[in-house]
């Protein structure tokens, strides 16, 4: 679709400097797009697009409509990634993180013209879910599941579910497609913000203890970033996936991992004898419940683009390991 216009036309990625975005940015200077990015690097990183062969790094935030006018002209597809990261910075300024969501993304729909738009949005517009059904990307979520999850007022959920409205409404006059990335991880990503294997892996090289919080059985399906990211634009590059009835789609793992056990992963991974300790969920998020599960259905994603073999969390966990380890080897040469 997208990719058979002109290379000459630049491909946008907003949050395009984070952990998600500047795998995407790689990927397609890789094969030889030009690539305009728009990051405010409250959280991304410049270093991590700066070097790359037709990339463009704009500073700028997308709650800023003319700094996404300027850098939405002239491409024929944007990658919207914008967002808050992570659960401390998405519940400790729950405001910003809606507002990220909603308003910036209305932003980049009105300002991008006629231009494919892809919309990253979030496993956490299912809400306080579990693992009893897998969720399902071709059925309707209210507004109202969303919203219990940010503890009934407007927050990082409401924002992506927001985002996904937009999308929507603007799907019957242009290319909109919606994806649903579930516990994207791997190497480059930074546990400042809340993410729990680079959290845990921080911990158990520097002598820990692992800090799991509740009593570790709650479950993720954790996915490996460069598979998401090669999936995704496989997925933007099939014309079904565009389509208003079937354009809001699942992408991650299906294999159900614990806290806990991600916890033993990471000590077996890194050799560390770090003990592991528990904390109450409710003394690191007050007034916030914890997700018990989060399994997607994929079969709108396998019927665009094919069946994928996903990494375990046992290699995620050792890949990542290993990246780390030659990153600190690299830092002391």
């Amino acid at each position: 679709m997208w990719s058979d216009t002109s290379k000459a036309q630049p491909v946008l990625v907003t949050g395009g400097a984070g952990f998600i975005g500047s795998r995407l940015v790689r990927l397609l200077a890789t094969a030889g797009h030009r690539v305009r990015v728009l990051d405010d690097l409250t959280t991304g990183r410049a270093e991590s697009v700066a070097s790359l062969p037709g990339v463009t790094l704009d500073r700028g935030s997308v709650l800023d409509p003319d700094a996404v006018a300027r850098s939405a002209r002239g491409t024929r597809l944007v990658l919207h990634l914008a967002g808050i990261v992570g659960m401390r910075l998405a519940t400790g300024q729950a405001g910003h993180a809606y507002a990220v969501g909603h308003h910036g993304t209305a932003n980049v729909l009105a300002h991008s013209g006629e231009t494919p738009v892809v919309l990253v949005s979030s496993s956490a517009v299912y809400g306080l879910s579990d693992s009893t059904a897998a969720l399902r990307d071709d059925v309707p979520v209210d507004r109202s599941v969303p919203l219990a999850y940010d503890s009934g007022t407007p927050g990082y959920a409401t924002g992506k579910w927001e985002m996904e409205r937009l999308g929507r409404e603007a799907s019957h006059h242009r290319p909109v497609l919606v994806v649903r990335p579930f516990n994207v991880v791997g190497p480059g990503q930074r546990g400042r913000y809340g993410m729990v294997l680079p959290t845990f892996l921080r911990q158990a090289t520097t002598g820990g203890p692992l800090t799991v919080h509740g009593d570790g059985t709650q479950r993720r399906c954790f996915t490996d970033v460069d598979q998401f990211t090669r999936r995704l634009l496989e997925l933007t590059d099939t014309d079904a996936a565009w389509q208003p009835d079937a354009n809001v789609v699942n992408i991650g793992s299906t294999t159900e991992t614990s806290i806990g056990d991600l916890a033993r992963l990471v000590l077996d991974a890194t050799g560390s004898t770090a003990d592991v300790v528990h904390v109450p969920y409710e003394s690191v998020f007050p007034g916030r419940t914890d997700v018990t599960g989060r399994v997607p259905r994929l079969d709108r994603l396998t019927a665009a683009v094919g069946e994928t073999e996903w990494l375990s969390a046992a290699s995620l966990v050792r890949k990542t390991a290993q990246a780390r380890r030659a990153g600190s080897m690299s830092a002391t040469r």
